[in-house]
């Protein structure tokens, strides 16, 4: 994921955060537009898995979901790396960067998460869709409010340093977001996790259905999915700022000659 985010964007890594918005948005709303157009869901409003259970909207679906998920596990690894740099200049102590590293975890099992909602259609293979989707939505919750942290100490040792008010007033700007958004998206998984667990509770229970008595805690369950879904992505828009800072990023690549010589690096890219 390193190398081919970095043969793709450079030292324009900030980029990336913004198209894998953008992806995402667009992907999901083409195969929810594929879906009501044909019938195969209703308008308003459905979960976010039922826009990709029908054929074409399923492959689009599985297609879209896959990369968004190696987008968001790029997003993690170079947000690894440049707060990896940053603690090794400032020779921070060895918990910091292994509360550096557990995010990575936490960022890669995330993305997989969304890789296997993507890939197990929640009509025909349920356990493994819902076990992305715990990984996909809990994990992200945990990694929103540890890369939070992880922005407090950066904001703590950049205190230190004269590197103007523009920047000091960016990181403290980047630091409250992020404090919101992940309060906003902790708020919103609540939400959906309960109110999607009254719902399927007063089904089987034959109290109503999505159309007449449970409409309110259908949707309630529906919309938060959808905006916690966005407000999760929107987050690593905190990540551009940092990334912008990249000027030189480099795969380094050694061959060995045998013998155990090795011959000298072949840089693919830039370094950061």
């Amino acid at each position: 994921m390193f190398l081919a985010a970095s043969w793709c964007f450079g030292r324009y890594m900030w980029i990336l955060p913004i198209i894998t918005l953008v992806w995402l948005i667009l992907s999901m709303g083409t195969t929810y537009g594929i879906a009501v157009a044909l019938n195969h869901t209703f308008p308003d409003f459905p979960y976010i898995s039922y826009t990709g259970v029908e054929v074409p909207e399923r492959g689009i679906f599985t297609f879209s979901i896959a990369v968004t998920a190696i987008m968001l596990a790029a997003n993690a690894e170079m947000r690894f790396l440049f707060v990896k740099e940053i603690f090794r200049e400032k020779e921070m102590n060895k918990r910091w960067k292994d509360t550096n590293t557990a995010g990575l975890i936490l960022g890669l099992i995330s993305s997989f998460g969304l890789l296997l909602v993507g890939c197990f259609q929640v009509d025909v293979m349920k356990p493994p869709h819902y076990f992305g989707a715990f990984l996909c939505f809990v994990v992200a919750i945990v990694y929103l409010w540890l890369q939070t942290v992880i922005t407090w100490k950066l904001r703590h040792v950049a205190q230190k340093q004269n590197d103007g008010k523009v920047w000091r007033a960016i990181r403290l700007f980047v630091w409250i977001f992020q404090i919101l958004n992940s309060a906003a998206s902790t708020i919103l998984l609540i939400l959906f996790s309960v109110s999607k667990t009254i719902y399927k509770l007063q089904r089987k229970a034959d109290m109503g259905t999505k159309w007449d008595t449970l409409r309110d805690v259908f949707l309630l369950s529906t919309s938060t999915e959808w905006l916690l879904a966005f407000s999760i992505m929107v987050y690593v828009l905190t990540f551009i700022p940092g990334f912008k800072r990249l000027r030189d990023i480099k795969v380094k690549v050694t061959v060995d000659k045998g013998g155990g010589e090795k011959s000298g690096a072949i840089p693919n890219g830039d370094q950061i």
